[in-house]
């Protein structure tokens, strides 16, 4: 399916996220994300695996931050998530297509994520169709130097690269 840049957000892709693995650095996958939830409806479910080594880490398991305390003196703690980043946003982990170009990072969350990216930077017409404006969908959030014809060839070379 050619989802158009404009109808999805980087959260879309969260739900399997390729990384390298912190102690191997094979490819792996954090998995279980669910997007527009509040994590606590699914954190139990987010783990990391890597098949090359065996390493596993659980979402739950992780260190929960102080985010503030109320004027009762009760703490309330959570884990914190990180989008829209080059690392996944449970973990922290790095993503697996990640590239640095000779503008900046370009990166992706999974082989889906990079292809909506692809097809974007391979469109000659770049219009929303008549779709709302929507200043968090990926074809708004992607940096000038993407967007710029000029450099569409060279992107689109450093993608094929990339997913090999």
């Amino acid at each position: 399916m050619n989802q158009s840049a404009y109808t999805v957000r980087n959260e879309d892709f969260i739900s399997e996220i390729q990384v390298v693995c912190p102690k191997c650095k094979s490819r792996a996958l954090v998995s279980g994300g669910q997007p527009y939830k509040n994590i606590n409806e699914y954190e139990l479910d987010v783990q990391f695996s890597c098949i090359a080594c065996g390493y596993t880490v659980k979402y739950f398991n992780t260190p929960k931050f102080s985010l503030y305390t109320n004027s009762k003196g009760k703490e309330y703690k959570s884990r914190v998530m990180f989008l829209n980043g080059p690392y996944d946003p449970y973990f922290g982990f790095e993503v697996w297509y990640s590239i640095d170009t000779k503008f900046g990072l370009l990166w992706a969350y999974n082989s889906k994520h990079l292809e909506v990216i692809e097809n974007y930077i391979g469109s000659t017409l770049r219009s929303r169709n008549g779709l709302e404006i929507q200043n968090n969908s990926i074809g708004s959030r992607l940096p000038q130097w993407v967007k710029d014809s000029k450099n569409r060839e060279y992107l689109l070379k450093i993608i094929q690269r990339i997913k090999i």
